[in-house]
């Protein structure tokens, strides 16, 4: 894959965000398919701080620019929902409140697998036990019938 071009598509998309933090490119998969830049303006990979544009590698005209406003409400809200859901939204205390029901979910998850084996070999015991226990009591009612 040849990387012609790509310096004069990166100044283009530095300038699209005078205050950009972050910018990643990521490669087209085909030889004339666009190119498309994630933009950040702000710390943390905010959602709403966070802009795609992607431009034709030939001409370097922009195909889609999509800032954060102009994303269908669906789209918002997904990308809220994943930065809600590791705590990222609440800084140091939402992550701690999120590694604390992580592994809180882990105890439940371990605590089932033990009583599920624990259940699953006292049946076996049980049975174990009934089988050496029936032909004995059999023998005492057969005695005692004489």
């Amino acid at each position: 894959m040849k990387l012609d071009g790509l310096d004069e598509l990166w100044l283009q998309a530095e300038q699209r965000v005078a205050d950009w933090q972050s910018i990643s490119l990521r490669l087209p998969s085909a030889p004339g398919a666009p190119v498309t830049f994630t933009i950040l303006s702000g710390g943390r990979s905010r959602p709403d701080l966070r802009a795609q544009l992607t431009l034709d590698r030939a001409s370097g005209a922009v195909v889609a620019w999509q800032p954060y406003a102009s994303q269908s409400f669906g789209r918002r809200a997904r990308a809220w929902m994943r930065w809600l859901h590791t705590g990222e939204a609440g800084g140091w205390v939402g992550q701690t409140v999120a590694g604390i029901a992580s592994a809180g979910a882990a105890v439940l998850v371990w605590t089932g697998l033990a009583l599920s084996w624990r259940r699953f070999f006292a049946r076996e015991k049980k049975r174990e036990e009934r089988a050496r226990s029936a032909p004995a009591d059999q023998s005492n009612i057969s005695e005692g019938a004489l």
